[in-house]
């Protein structure tokens, strides 16, 4: 569900790695963030962290329906990733002592968008496609989610966001603070560039 790779000067690449869903975060990947979150926090050779997504997006937001199909796991198990997931996004990715740089293309949606909030920078592929989808699911996006992203986003960026649902591109996520740099390219890579250079 993720990939990691070290690199000699510091620098961990964490990489969702659930292409098949446009790497939507799940209970298995949930708790694998905890995890390398929780050991990366202590880890003194770690110096910067850059997230990115494979197979060509960033994150397609949380898999509800993994999170609360009982059918498949036992209740304490979903009960632990519900936990771990407001742990993991809303507490610890902040406390982190590394910088964190985050590369985005393809999709970026709801449960995704804490990372970018906690990023010290965030580089956007022009195409990409941004959002806070969960009114076109019955319901307005809130709660502590909407609360990081509102620390990094303009009021009138989050209330269209959140209003209307629908996806903004990566300008519109730069003029709104949520976005640092928009690359016509390789976000990864200028994501690496700006992560050395900050050690």
């Amino acid at each position: 569900m993720l990939k990691i790779e070290d690199s000699a000067d510091g620098i961990r690449c964490i990489g969702l790695n659930r292409p098949d869903k446009r790497n939507a975060i799940g209970v298995e990947m949930t708790l694998a963030l905890e995890d390398v979150l929780l050991k990366t926090k202590t880890d003194s050779t770690v110096k910067a962290i850059v997230f990115h997504g494979l197979g060509g997006h960033f994150c397609a937001g949380m898999d509800m329906k993994d999170f609360f199909d009982s059918s498949t796991r036992p209740t304490d198990v979903l009960q632990r990733a519900r936990a771990a997931t407001e742990h993991w996004r809303i507490a610890l990715i902040r406390q982190m002592p590394q910088k964190i740089f985050t590369a985005v293309e393809g999709y970026c949606l709801g449960g995704g968008l804490p990372i970018l909030a906690a990023s010290t920078a965030v580089v956007v592929q022009r195409e990409a496609k941004l959002g806070l989808p969960e009114i076109n699911f019955g319901f307005v996006a809130g709660g502590q989610i909407l609360k990081a992203v509102g620390e990094v986003m303009s009021p009138r960026g989050l209330a269209y966001a959140t209003l209307t649902g629908r996806p903004f591109n990566a300008e519109q996520a730069q003029r709104w603070g949520l976005v640092t740099q928009v690359v016509e390219s390789n976000p990864f890579e200028h994501a690496l560039i700006l992560a050395r250079t900050s050690l």
